[in-house]
């Protein structure tokens, strides 16, 4: 419940066209609640399901529009952490795909600003998807706590969109140590895009 709660206090300090918008939030009867704007569309990572990729006009339109939400969470002292297609919902406007940031979860405070109210995680907990996280983030410091670890994600968002696959492909990320996707993460060059698509 507490983390519930955490996570619609900080996604309703973000005030963006591309952040999905909480109105209300709190507790009623017993439960937690959160009322937030309704999109009407899917997940970005349904949408990849049946095209695989996007053209690259588009995937460079939606990768654009979510380094904007980013950037106003950012103004707000937030790092989102977890930068994913499933984090994001693709809704139409006028036939234009628009694509809204959701799930300020593991969100956390960039400075001193919002600690008290955004969701705390322990020192030396990975936190985040092992696709889409940055080598600070794999660190597992909290000393990398900063915009690096979305800009990083944002990244590999927009190669899975042009390439249909990130760069550690699943199949090797399910059969491989744990330990050794974190070595990977922090210390390998991801093959180029362009090696993907040959």
């Amino acid at each position: 419940r507490a983390r519930f709660l955490r996570e619609a206090r900080t996604m309703a300090t973000v005030e963006h066209a591309h952040v999905v918008r909480v109105y209300s939030f709190g507790e009623a009867a017993g439960s937690a609640y959160l009322v937030m704007e309704y999109v009407a569309g899917e997940s970005l990572s349904e949408r990849l399901k049946r095209t695989r990729q996007l053209d690259a006009t588009e995937a460079i339109k939606i990768t654009r529009q979510v380094a904007e939400a980013l950037d106003a969470a950012w103004e707000q002292h937030l790092v989102h952490r977890d930068i994913k297609p499933s984090n994001i919902l693709v809704t139409l406007h006028d036939g234009v795909p628009v694509p809204k940031v959701i799930d300020f979860g593991v969100a956390k405070a960039i400075e001193q600003k919002l600690t008290e109210r955004t969701l705390f995680t322990q020192h030396g907990t990975l936190v985040g998807t092992l696709e889409y996280m940055s080598p600070e983030q794999a660190e597992m410091s909290a000393l990398g706590v900063d915009t690096r670890r979305d800009i990083y994600s944002l990244g590999v968002l927009l190669y899975e969109l042009l390439t249909g696959s990130t760069p550690l492909s699943r199949r090797w990320m399910r059969e491989a140590a744990f330990a050794e996707i974190l070595r990977v993460i922090k210390e390998d060059e991801p093959p180029r895009p362009s090696t993907r698509l040959s």
